[in-house]
């Protein structure tokens, strides 16, 4: 079960993803397959659960592209398969294990693995531990943190999340401030680590230690730098720790944001929209947290006001046209939450029931967890406690209507996925045969 009580400040705080835009498979898919979160005050817009796709992953490629009249199903089969896949990494070629990873990713997302491999979640961990601290690949590393967050999600609830935390946080710490390091292997090293402390932190104050150390070690020197992977995933880290410190002490949160604020303004003047829109939504966040009870304003609302209204009446001339619709989408609800109190609401359809996100806690912790799960999120949200308890919601896993609506772990024939599951139906197949023979003689 859960550890922690969010209105009490202490216990499970449930970070990745981003921007109100999912990052996409630039090249890979078309912009109509990549799924937004997109929300408007006045008129929401209900997400399907067959919308979440593997385009949106962080760590999609082509073999996660799939046919919809040409797939397998995993079924209940995942145990072996991801044995199978442990058994994989081993391989000497770095080739061979980003391959294994790829679908030990696709395997931890659509499949919720709380309740199974007794005695090897460990394993499974140092499995991923091994291949991040590879020098060989990059793609590598950060497909091995993003199975770490993955991780978390999967068994966040169990004892060896909590027991785990400490060393996997000094281990991403370590390489979140290398600045030798690959800007994209950082920037998932940091999403890892503040999904890890959402998940399994002890409470409000570590989260608010992380915070600080994301502010001052991470996002500065990256926006120092124009580093904008890095910067991203900073100002998204931020906000999915500030909703942990919200629920635990408002003065911290005030404080903390305080000294974040210039950084805050910085960003929305980055280069990259996806930097500006997440810097904004922190924005918003903070000012609907400290405003609940009172007319909260900023010491330099002002000037905040007066950056927003420019980036929404920014030219085109600029940016491309998806970028400024984009960036003046998501500048009009920041506004309207720092002027007017208004959140917008975003409302998604999983597995048949409509589940509504009216508040930027949910909508931030919502764009983390979509981060991570990509196109396995409503199998999380009808399966894992965790992510019901994370949003407040409840899925009965057992009528006839959620049998009718669950979603499919389907993958490409052709893909690793499918190679690494006929070689796992060969081999029990195998050892049967050789059971009965050895019976006969």
């Amino acid at each position: 079960m859960p550890r922690r009580n969010r209105n009490s400040g202490s216990g499970l705080q449930r970070s990745a993803l981003n921007s109100s835009r999912v990052p996409s498979s630039t090249g890979r898919t078309s912009q109509r397959d990549t799924p937004q979160l997109q929300y408007s005050q006045q008129a929401s817009r209900d997400v399907s659960d067959d919308e979440f796709d593997d385009a949106a992953s962080t760590a999609s490629s082509d073999a996660w592209v799939m046919n919809e009249d040409e797939h397998i199903e995993i079924g209940d089969e995942w145990e072996s398969l991801l044995d199978t896949a442990l058994d994989a990494l081993g391989e000497k070629r770095a080739a061979a294990r980003e391959k294994t990873l790829q679908s030990m990713l696709r395997l931890m997302a659509h499949t919720y693995m709380g309740d199974g491999l007794e005695g090897r979640r460990v394993m499974l961990l140092e499995a991923l531990r091994r291949s991040v601290r590879s020098t060989k690949s990059h793609v590598e590393q950060e497909r091995a943190l993003h199975g770490i967050s993955l991780w978390f999600v999967n068994f966040g609830t169990q004892d060896e999340a909590e027991s785990e935390f400490a060393s996997v946080s000094e281990q991403l710490r370590v390489m979140v401030v290398d600045p030798a390091g690959d800007s994209q292997v950082r920037a998932q090293a940091l999403g890892a680590l503040g999904v890890a402390n959402f998940i399994a932190g002890a409470d409000f104050r570590d989260a608010a230690e992380l915070a600080q150390f994301v502010h001052t070690r991470v996002l500065d020197p990256a926006l120092e730098s124009r580093d904008m992977s890095v910067a991203l995933q900073a100002f998204s880290t931020l906000g999915l720790l500030l909703t942990v410190v919200a629920d635990g002490d408002s003065l911290l949160l005030e404080n903390i944001f305080d000294a974040a604020f210039d950084s805050h303004m910085r960003g929305l003047r980055a280069d990259s929209v996806d930097v500006r829109v997440s810097a904004a939504q922190n924005f918003a966040l903070v000012h609907s947290a400290l405003g609940a009870d009172s007319d909260y304003a900023f010491d330099s609302q002002d000037e905040l006001i007066g950056m927003l209204e420019m980036l929404q009446h920014e030219s085109s001339k600029r940016l491309g046209k998806r970028d400024i619709s984009v960036q003046r989408t998501a500048v009009r609800e920041v506004l309207r939450t720092i002027e007017d109190s208004n959140a917008p609401e975003l409302k998604l359809n999983l597995h048949g029931r409509i589940v509504r996100f009216g508040d930027w806690t949910r909508i931030v912790r919502l764009q983390a967890f979509r981060r991570v799960l990509g196109g396995g999120l409503p199998v999380h949200f009808a399966r894992n406690e965790l992510v019901q308890d994370v949003f407040e919601v409840k899925f009965d896993s057992t009528g006839d209507d959620f049998a009718c609506n669950r979603a499919r772990v389907v993958v490409n024939p052709s893909s690793e996925l499918a190679k690494m599951r006929s070689r796992d139906i060969r081999r029990r197949r195998d050892a049967r045969r050789d059971e009965l023979l050895s019976d006969l003689d």
